[in-house]
Protein backbone atom coordinates (compact mmCIF):
# COMPACT_ATOMS: atom_id res chain seq x y z
CA UNK A 1 0.00 0.00 0.00
CA UNK A 2 3.05 2.38 1.15
CA UNK A 3 4.68 1.56 -2.66
CA UNK A 4 1.32 2.40 -3.95
CA UNK A 5 0.39 5.48 -2.55
CA UNK A 6 4.41 6.66 -3.30
CA UNK A 7 4.04 5.63 -6.94
CA UNK A 8 0.65 7.84 -7.22
CA UNK A 9 2.31 10.78 -5.47
CA UNK A 10 5.30 10.60 -7.82
CA UNK A 11 2.53 10.44 -11.07
CA UNK A 12 0.97 13.66 -9.47
CA UNK A 13 4.26 15.33 -9.29
CA UNK A 14 5.22 13.91 -12.90
CA UNK A 15 2.28 15.32 -14.09
CA UNK A 16 2.76 18.82 -12.54
CA UNK A 17 5.74 18.99 -14.14
CA UNK A 18 4.52 18.07 -17.86
CA UNK A 19 1.45 20.56 -17.50
CA UNK A 20 3.73 23.92 -16.06
CA UNK A 21 3.17 26.71 -19.00
CA UNK A 22 6.20 26.41 -21.30
CA UNK A 23 7.96 29.41 -22.85
CA UNK A 24 7.12 29.07 -26.69
CA UNK A 25 10.50 29.46 -28.87
CA UNK A 26 11.51 32.38 -30.72
CA UNK A 27 8.88 34.87 -29.09
CA UNK A 28 8.54 37.96 -26.86
CA UNK A 29 6.05 38.70 -24.09
CA UNK A 30 5.58 41.44 -26.09
CA UNK A 31 3.10 43.48 -28.92
CA UNK A 32 5.10 41.78 -32.29
CA UNK A 33 4.43 40.40 -35.39
CA UNK A 34 6.69 37.71 -36.55
CA UNK A 35 5.58 36.63 -39.74
CA UNK A 36 6.40 39.01 -43.10
CA UNK A 37 2.68 38.35 -43.88
CA UNK A 38 0.97 40.23 -41.14
CA UNK A 39 -0.55 43.65 -41.20
CA UNK A 40 -2.24 45.73 -38.73
CA UNK A 41 -2.55 43.89 -35.73
CA UNK A 42 -5.16 45.65 -32.98
CA UNK A 43 -6.55 44.60 -30.17
CA UNK A 44 -10.05 46.44 -29.12
CA UNK A 45 -11.79 45.87 -26.10
CA UNK A 46 -15.65 45.54 -26.83
CA UNK A 47 -15.44 47.49 -30.18
CA UNK A 48 -14.66 50.40 -27.67
CA UNK A 49 -11.88 52.43 -29.61
CA UNK A 50 -9.19 54.35 -28.11
CA UNK A 51 -8.79 52.15 -24.89
CA UNK A 52 -6.34 49.62 -23.75
CA UNK A 53 -7.14 45.89 -24.01
CA UNK A 54 -7.91 45.34 -20.05
CA UNK A 55 -11.23 43.48 -18.98
CA UNK A 56 -12.50 42.99 -15.68
CA UNK A 57 -12.50 39.09 -15.12
CA UNK A 58 -15.83 37.05 -15.20
CA UNK A 59 -17.73 40.34 -16.10
CA UNK A 60 -18.56 38.90 -19.39
CA UNK A 61 -16.03 41.94 -21.56
CA UNK A 62 -14.39 40.59 -23.99
CA UNK A 63 -11.95 42.09 -26.70
CA UNK A 64 -10.99 41.06 -30.16
CA UNK A 65 -7.56 41.05 -31.80
CA UNK A 66 -7.81 42.02 -35.42
CA UNK A 67 -5.14 41.09 -38.11
CA UNK A 68 -4.30 40.90 -42.00
CA UNK A 69 -2.24 38.42 -43.69
CA UNK A 70 -1.44 39.74 -46.90
CA UNK A 71 -0.87 35.82 -48.59
CA UNK A 72 -2.90 34.72 -51.11
CA UNK A 73 -4.06 31.49 -48.91
CA UNK A 74 -5.65 31.26 -45.64
CA UNK A 75 -3.30 29.78 -42.79
CA UNK A 76 -4.41 27.40 -39.93
CA UNK A 77 -3.41 29.31 -37.89
CA UNK A 78 -3.96 28.20 -33.53
CA UNK A 79 -4.12 30.56 -30.59
CA UNK A 80 -2.90 30.39 -26.83
CA UNK A 81 -2.96 32.13 -23.30
CA UNK A 82 -0.09 32.77 -20.99
CA UNK A 83 -0.23 33.84 -17.96
CA UNK A 84 2.82 36.35 -16.80
CA UNK A 85 4.03 38.40 -14.13
CA UNK A 86 3.63 42.30 -13.31
CA UNK A 87 6.89 42.97 -15.06
CA UNK A 88 6.29 40.62 -18.24
CA UNK A 89 7.98 37.57 -17.91
CA UNK A 90 5.89 34.13 -17.86
CA UNK A 91 4.67 32.85 -14.28
CA UNK A 92 6.03 29.56 -13.64
CA UNK A 93 4.21 28.69 -10.96
CA UNK A 94 0.73 28.08 -12.96
CA UNK A 95 -0.03 25.78 -15.14
CA UNK A 96 -2.60 25.87 -18.13
CA UNK A 97 -5.51 24.73 -16.20
CA UNK A 98 -4.86 26.85 -13.45
CA UNK A 99 -5.85 30.25 -15.66
CA UNK A 100 -7.60 28.71 -18.42
CA UNK A 101 -11.04 26.87 -18.59
CA UNK A 102 -12.02 24.49 -21.10
CA UNK A 103 -9.25 23.96 -23.68
CA UNK A 104 -5.42 25.60 -23.58
CA UNK A 105 -5.27 25.86 -27.19
CA UNK A 106 -7.71 26.30 -30.26
CA UNK A 107 -8.30 27.14 -33.93
CA UNK A 108 -8.64 30.53 -35.17
CA UNK A 109 -11.71 30.20 -37.64
CA UNK A 110 -12.76 33.68 -37.86
CA UNK A 111 -11.69 35.19 -40.84
CA UNK A 112 -12.75 36.79 -44.47
CA UNK A 113 -11.20 38.08 -47.70
CA UNK A 114 -11.23 41.82 -48.50
CA UNK A 115 -13.02 43.26 -50.84
CA UNK A 116 -12.00 44.87 -54.25
CA UNK A 117 -8.76 46.14 -52.70
CA UNK A 118 -5.83 46.74 -54.62
CA UNK A 119 -3.56 44.90 -51.39
CA UNK A 120 -5.37 41.49 -51.30
CA UNK A 121 -5.54 40.49 -47.52
CA UNK A 122 -7.41 37.82 -44.96
CA UNK A 123 -8.45 39.46 -42.35
CA UNK A 124 -8.77 37.55 -38.95
CA UNK A 125 -10.70 37.76 -36.04
CA UNK A 126 -10.08 36.47 -32.23
CA UNK A 127 -12.27 37.76 -29.68
CA UNK A 128 -11.45 36.01 -25.97
CA UNK A 129 -12.80 34.80 -23.70
CA UNK A 130 -14.96 32.45 -25.83
CA UNK A 131 -16.98 28.98 -25.76
CA UNK A 132 -13.43 27.26 -26.25
CA UNK A 133 -11.05 29.50 -24.26
CA UNK A 134 -11.90 31.08 -20.75
CA UNK A 135 -10.17 32.60 -18.21
CA UNK A 136 -10.39 31.89 -14.62
CA UNK A 137 -7.48 34.21 -13.06
CA UNK A 138 -6.19 37.78 -12.99
CA UNK A 139 -3.08 39.12 -14.41
CA UNK A 140 -0.87 40.24 -17.21
CA UNK A 141 -1.74 38.22 -20.59
CA UNK A 142 -0.35 37.32 -23.61
CA UNK A 143 -2.36 36.48 -26.86
CA UNK A 144 -0.53 34.36 -28.78
CA UNK A 145 -1.27 33.09 -32.14
CA UNK A 146 0.65 30.31 -34.02
CA UNK A 147 0.97 28.43 -37.25
CA UNK A 148 -0.60 25.01 -36.44
CA UNK A 149 1.27 23.11 -39.10
CA UNK A 150 4.76 24.71 -38.10
CA UNK A 151 4.27 25.60 -34.83
CA UNK A 152 6.22 28.96 -36.11
CA UNK A 153 5.44 32.46 -34.04
CA UNK A 154 2.49 34.62 -36.09
CA UNK A 155 2.02 37.23 -33.51
CA UNK A 156 1.98 38.20 -29.54
CA UNK A 157 -0.26 41.02 -28.41
CA UNK A 158 -0.45 41.88 -24.64
CA UNK A 159 -3.92 42.66 -22.63
CA UNK A 160 -4.88 42.89 -18.65
CA UNK A 161 -7.70 40.86 -16.76
CA UNK A 162 -8.27 42.79 -13.56
CA UNK A 163 -10.80 42.11 -10.65
CA UNK A 164 -12.70 45.24 -8.61
CA UNK A 165 -11.41 44.51 -4.93
CA UNK A 166 -9.86 47.86 -4.24
CA UNK A 167 -11.60 51.50 -4.93
CA UNK A 168 -8.63 53.86 -6.64
CA UNK A 169 -8.33 57.62 -7.25
CA UNK A 170 -5.08 59.48 -9.09
CA UNK A 171 -5.12 62.98 -9.59
CA UNK A 172 -2.36 64.88 -11.73
CA UNK A 173 -0.86 68.21 -11.05
CA UNK A 174 2.06 70.12 -12.40
CA UNK A 175 5.71 68.56 -11.32
CA UNK A 176 6.31 70.17 -7.37
CA UNK A 177 10.05 70.30 -8.98
CA UNK A 178 10.47 73.87 -10.08
CA UNK A 179 12.49 73.01 -12.96
CA UNK A 180 9.87 70.41 -14.23
CA UNK A 181 6.75 72.14 -13.14
CA UNK A 182 5.84 73.47 -16.80
CA UNK A 183 6.94 70.35 -18.66
CA UNK A 184 5.96 67.07 -16.31
CA UNK A 185 3.00 65.57 -14.80
CA UNK A 186 2.70 64.35 -10.90
CA UNK A 187 0.69 62.23 -10.64
CA UNK A 188 -0.34 60.91 -6.69
CA UNK A 189 -2.52 57.70 -6.29
CA UNK A 190 -4.97 56.26 -3.22
CA UNK A 191 -5.76 52.95 -2.91
CA UNK A 192 -9.13 51.76 -0.58
CA UNK A 193 -9.45 48.85 0.81
CA UNK A 194 -12.38 48.96 2.94
CA UNK A 195 -13.47 45.24 2.04
CA UNK A 196 -9.93 43.28 0.93
CA UNK A 197 -7.31 42.47 3.66
CA UNK A 198 -4.03 43.33 1.46
CA UNK A 199 -1.51 41.70 3.71
CA UNK A 200 2.15 43.20 4.16
CA UNK A 201 1.40 46.17 1.03
CA UNK A 202 5.33 46.81 1.15
CA UNK A 203 6.02 43.55 -0.03
CA UNK A 204 3.69 41.99 -1.62
CA UNK A 205 2.08 45.44 -3.35
CA UNK A 206 2.75 46.93 -6.69
CA UNK A 207 1.35 49.78 -8.60
CA UNK A 208 2.31 51.06 -12.39
CA UNK A 209 1.15 53.46 -14.07
CA UNK A 210 0.71 53.78 -17.84
CA UNK A 211 0.86 57.08 -19.94
CA UNK A 212 -1.22 56.13 -23.01
CA UNK A 213 -0.31 53.04 -24.30
CA UNK A 214 3.40 53.30 -23.58
CA UNK A 215 5.12 50.74 -21.57
CA UNK A 216 8.62 52.14 -22.04
CA UNK A 217 7.99 54.92 -19.86
CA UNK A 218 5.52 53.21 -17.17
CA UNK A 219 6.26 53.75 -13.34
CA UNK A 220 6.60 50.92 -11.04
CA UNK A 221 6.16 51.82 -7.52
CA UNK A 222 6.11 48.86 -4.75
CA UNK A 223 6.87 51.30 -1.55
CA UNK A 224 3.89 53.20 -0.13
CA UNK A 225 4.14 56.59 1.47
CA UNK A 226 1.37 56.19 3.83
CA UNK A 227 -0.20 52.71 4.79
CA UNK A 228 -3.80 53.06 6.80
CA UNK A 229 -6.39 50.75 8.25
CA UNK A 230 -8.32 50.92 4.84
CA UNK A 231 -5.88 53.19 2.80
CA UNK A 232 -2.97 53.02 1.02
CA UNK A 233 -1.31 56.06 -0.17
CA UNK A 234 1.21 56.63 -2.63
CA UNK A 235 2.33 60.63 -3.07
CA UNK A 236 5.85 60.83 -2.61
CA UNK A 237 6.82 64.43 -4.06
CA UNK A 238 8.13 63.47 -7.91
CA UNK A 239 8.21 59.70 -7.77
CA UNK A 240 5.58 59.45 -10.38
CA UNK A 241 6.98 62.14 -13.02
CA UNK A 242 5.76 61.63 -16.70
CA UNK A 243 7.03 63.92 -19.64
CA UNK A 244 3.54 65.91 -20.27
CA UNK A 245 4.53 65.54 -24.23
CA UNK A 246 2.58 67.29 -26.76
CA UNK A 247 -1.20 66.43 -28.14
CA UNK A 248 -0.38 63.93 -31.17
CA UNK A 249 -0.25 64.74 -34.76
CA UNK A 250 -3.26 63.33 -37.21
CA UNK A 251 -3.33 62.23 -40.99
CA UNK A 252 -6.58 60.91 -42.61
CA UNK A 253 -6.55 58.28 -44.98
CA UNK A 254 -10.05 57.38 -45.03
CA UNK A 255 -9.84 57.57 -48.67
CA UNK A 256 -6.97 57.18 -50.99
CA UNK A 257 -8.60 58.94 -54.25
CA UNK A 258 -8.43 62.33 -53.08
CA UNK A 259 -6.22 64.46 -49.92
CA UNK A 260 -7.42 64.52 -46.38
CA UNK A 261 -5.97 65.94 -43.39
CA UNK A 262 -1.87 66.15 -43.24
CA UNK A 263 -1.82 64.23 -46.46
CA UNK A 264 -0.34 65.50 -49.44
CA UNK A 265 -0.73 63.29 -52.06
CA UNK A 266 -1.71 60.15 -53.41
CA UNK A 267 0.18 58.06 -55.70
CA UNK A 268 -0.54 54.25 -57.78
CA UNK A 269 2.65 52.90 -59.22
CA UNK A 270 3.10 49.30 -60.06
CA UNK A 271 0.17 47.83 -58.06
CA UNK A 272 1.05 49.78 -54.94
CA UNK A 273 -0.65 52.64 -53.38
CA UNK A 274 1.37 55.36 -52.45
CA UNK A 275 0.72 58.28 -49.80
CA UNK A 276 3.00 61.01 -49.22
CA UNK A 277 2.37 63.48 -45.62
CA UNK A 278 3.17 67.00 -45.83
CA UNK A 279 6.51 67.48 -44.31
CA UNK A 280 6.22 68.00 -39.90
CA UNK A 281 8.38 70.30 -38.06
CA UNK A 282 10.05 70.47 -34.52
CA UNK A 283 7.13 71.95 -32.19
CA UNK A 284 9.44 72.16 -29.11
CA UNK A 285 9.65 75.48 -29.40
CA UNK A 286 6.39 76.29 -29.90
CA UNK A 287 3.65 77.51 -27.26
CA UNK A 288 1.47 74.54 -25.99
CA UNK A 289 -1.63 74.56 -27.94
CA UNK A 290 -4.62 72.34 -27.05
CA UNK A 291 -6.46 70.37 -30.04
CA UNK A 292 -8.39 67.35 -29.86
CA UNK A 293 -6.73 64.03 -30.52
CA UNK A 294 -7.32 60.28 -29.71
CA UNK A 295 -4.38 60.05 -27.64
CA UNK A 296 -2.06 58.38 -30.37
CA UNK A 297 -4.66 55.63 -31.15
CA UNK A 298 -6.09 55.20 -34.97
CA UNK A 299 -9.11 53.45 -36.39
CA UNK A 300 -9.69 51.97 -39.44
CA UNK A 301 -12.40 53.20 -42.08
CA UNK A 302 -13.09 53.51 -45.13
CA UNK A 303 -14.72 56.05 -47.71
CA UNK A 304 -13.99 54.14 -51.06
CA UNK A 305 -16.30 51.07 -50.30
CA UNK A 306 -19.32 49.65 -48.65
CA UNK A 307 -17.47 47.51 -45.81
CA UNK A 308 -14.47 47.54 -43.44
CA UNK A 309 -13.31 44.78 -45.79
CA UNK A 310 -13.22 47.44 -48.67
CA UNK A 311 -10.31 49.31 -46.68
CA UNK A 312 -7.04 48.97 -48.55
CA UNK A 313 -3.65 49.57 -48.54
CA UNK A 314 -0.47 52.40 -48.93
CA UNK A 315 3.00 52.97 -48.10
CA UNK A 316 2.41 55.98 -46.02
CA UNK A 317 5.35 58.18 -45.84
CA UNK A 318 6.77 60.61 -43.44
CA UNK A 319 8.97 63.62 -43.29
CA UNK A 320 10.44 65.58 -40.50
CA UNK A 321 12.25 68.30 -40.50
CA UNK A 322 14.64 68.95 -37.66
CA UNK A 323 18.19 68.80 -36.51
CA UNK A 324 19.13 65.39 -35.03
CA UNK A 325 20.97 65.13 -31.40
CA UNK A 326 23.79 63.26 -30.54
CA UNK A 327 23.69 59.47 -30.17
CA UNK A 328 20.31 59.30 -30.56
CA UNK A 329 17.34 58.20 -33.25
CA UNK A 330 13.96 59.74 -34.37
CA UNK A 331 11.18 57.45 -34.45
CA UNK A 332 7.34 57.45 -35.68
CA UNK A 333 5.45 56.06 -32.80
CA UNK A 334 1.96 55.43 -31.68
CA UNK A 335 -0.89 52.53 -31.61
CA UNK A 336 0.20 52.45 -35.43
CA UNK A 337 3.92 50.87 -34.53
CA UNK A 338 1.63 48.73 -31.75
CA UNK A 339 3.54 51.30 -29.31
CA UNK A 340 6.58 49.78 -29.84
CA UNK A 341 10.21 51.17 -30.99
CA UNK A 342 10.25 49.26 -34.24
CA UNK A 343 13.14 49.42 -36.97
CA UNK A 344 10.49 50.25 -39.87
CA UNK A 345 9.33 53.10 -37.97
CA UNK A 346 12.79 54.71 -37.39
CA UNK A 347 13.44 57.54 -39.40
CA UNK A 348 17.23 58.04 -41.71
CA UNK A 349 18.18 61.51 -43.54
CA UNK A 350 17.56 62.49 -47.29
CA UNK A 351 20.23 64.36 -48.39
CA UNK A 352 18.06 65.36 -51.17
CA UNK A 353 15.11 66.14 -49.02
CA UNK A 354 17.10 67.44 -46.20
CA UNK A 355 14.93 66.12 -43.59
CA UNK A 356 14.18 62.55 -42.02
CA UNK A 357 11.84 60.09 -43.30
CA UNK A 358 10.36 56.97 -42.61
CA UNK A 359 7.78 54.83 -44.44
CA UNK A 360 5.01 52.40 -42.75
CA UNK A 361 2.66 50.21 -44.81
CA UNK A 362 -0.57 50.98 -43.28
CA UNK A 363 -4.42 50.39 -43.69
CA UNK A 364 -7.09 53.01 -44.48
CA UNK A 365 -8.16 54.63 -41.82
CA UNK A 366 -7.49 57.66 -39.22
CA UNK A 367 -4.38 57.95 -37.72
CA UNK A 368 -2.90 59.67 -34.50
CA UNK A 369 1.38 59.33 -34.47
CA UNK A 370 4.25 61.49 -32.64
CA UNK A 371 7.87 61.66 -32.97
CA UNK A 372 9.90 59.92 -30.31
CA UNK A 373 13.32 60.51 -29.98
CA UNK A 374 15.84 57.78 -28.46
CA UNK A 375 18.82 57.37 -27.18
CA UNK A 376 21.17 55.20 -28.58
CA UNK A 377 21.87 52.91 -25.73
CA UNK A 378 18.94 53.53 -23.92
CA UNK A 379 15.33 52.25 -24.00
CA UNK A 380 12.75 55.37 -22.85
CA UNK A 381 11.74 57.31 -25.54
CA UNK A 382 11.07 60.78 -25.42
CA UNK A 383 9.02 63.59 -26.91
CA UNK A 384 10.65 66.46 -25.68
CA UNK A 385 13.59 67.14 -28.91
CA UNK A 386 10.75 67.27 -31.30
CA UNK A 387 7.32 67.65 -29.86
CA UNK A 388 8.17 69.43 -26.62
CA UNK A 389 6.98 69.00 -23.08
CA UNK A 390 3.20 70.88 -21.71
CA UNK A 391 2.02 70.04 -18.25
CA UNK A 392 -1.30 70.76 -19.62
CA UNK A 393 -1.25 68.27 -22.32
CA UNK A 394 -4.48 65.68 -22.27
CA UNK A 395 -2.90 62.70 -21.39
CA UNK A 396 -4.67 59.05 -20.93
CA UNK A 397 -2.99 57.73 -17.38
CA UNK A 398 -3.76 54.09 -16.17
CA UNK A 399 -3.09 52.83 -13.23
CA UNK A 400 -2.75 48.91 -12.23
CA UNK A 401 -2.76 47.46 -8.54
CA UNK A 402 -0.84 43.93 -8.63
CA UNK A 403 -1.01 41.60 -5.31
CA UNK A 404 0.77 38.26 -4.58
CA UNK A 405 -0.21 37.78 -0.81
CA UNK A 406 -1.50 35.08 0.72
CA UNK A 407 0.72 32.54 -0.96
CA UNK A 408 -0.96 33.21 -4.58
CA UNK A 409 2.16 32.37 -6.47
CA UNK A 410 1.08 34.61 -9.18
CA UNK A 411 0.59 38.33 -9.54
CA UNK A 412 -3.17 39.16 -9.38
CA UNK A 413 -4.65 42.44 -10.83
CA UNK A 414 -6.92 43.51 -7.62
CA UNK A 415 -7.84 46.70 -9.36
CA UNK A 416 -7.90 48.97 -12.28
CA UNK A 417 -8.33 53.05 -13.13
CA UNK A 418 -8.26 55.17 -16.02
CA UNK A 419 -8.48 58.73 -16.50
CA UNK A 420 -7.98 61.83 -18.75
CA UNK A 421 -5.85 64.34 -17.63
CA UNK A 422 -7.39 67.85 -18.54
Amino acid sequence: MKQLTTMLFFVICLAKVFAQQTMPANIKLENRIYHSDILSMKMEKDEAMFKIPAIRLNSGETLTLKFDDKSDNPKYLKYTLIHCTYDWQMTENLSKNDFLGMFEETEVTDFQTSINTIQFYIAYSITIPNNDITITKSGNYILYVYDGDTEEPILTHRFYVYENNVNISVAAQPATDVSRKLTHQQLTATISNPHFRILSPSRYLKVLFMQNGRSDNAILLSQPTLVLADKIIYNKADEVLFEGGNEFRTFNIRTLKTTMEQVARHDYVANTNYTFLYPDKERSHLAYENYKDINGCYFIASDDGDSLYSADYTEVHFYLQADKPADADFYVYGELTNWNLIPEARMTYNDYRHCWEASLYLKSGYYNYTYITKPTYGNTGSMAYVEGNYWETENNYHTFVYYQGDNLGYDRIIGYYEFVTE
